[in-house]
Parts: structure tokens; sequence; C-alpha cells
């Protein structure tokens, strides 16, 4: 049986679909990360918010906070961090569902 390249390009987007759809989004996003972006850039950002929340739950500690209370800290200032990147690119849904978070 012979087969078109249409019909071809056609099956192919239907698998790739189907891959995607079973994939979850975890695993999509992992898929983008490493298609699509610059792993410098990753590591950047992986590094940048590792300090970020040493720095503050450090500067928690040193003010008198728990250990708790710092690291409750050093999560909040995170997610804010990463909150305003998403608002500075005008993805204003996860902005307001990452501010969400913040007032359990």
């Amino acid at each position: 049986m012979k087969i078109t390249k249409r019909q071809l390009r056609r099956i192919i987007k239907e698998e790739k679909a189907n891959l995607l759809s079973e994939a979850g989004p975890v695993a999509n996003a992992n898929r983008s990360l490493g298609l699509y972006a610059n792993m410098s850039t990753v590591d950047n950002i992986t590094d940048g918010l590792h300090d970020l929340l040493q720095e503050v739950m450090m500067g928690a500690e040193e003010d008198g906070m728990g250990e708790e209370d710092a690291e409750r800290a050093s999560r909040d200032a995170a997610i804010v961090a990463v909150a305003n990147a998403f608002q500075g690119a005008g993805i204003l849904d996860v902005y307001h569902n990452l501010m969400r978070m913040l007032q359990r």
C-alpha cells in the first residue's frame, strides 16, 4: 500500500500529538527546556535562585528568625522573584497564581 506525502505528514502530526499528550506537562516542559533554551541561561537562573535562597535564609537567621521561618522567607522571596519575571514578560496569569501561593 502506498501513502502520499500528505497522508504521511498527517500520520506524523497525529503521532506527535499523541506522544505529547501522553508525556504530561512536566515531561513537555523538560523537553522544551532541553530543545529551545540555552543551557547556560538555565544554569544561570538555577544558580541565581540558589544564591537568592541562601542569601535570604542567612540574612533572616542573622536577624533572629528561626530556621523554619527563615526557610519560608527565602522560599517566598524566590517565588516573588520568579513571579516578577513572569509579570515583566506579560504572562500575568502565572504571575497572579504565584502571588496567590504566598497568601496561603
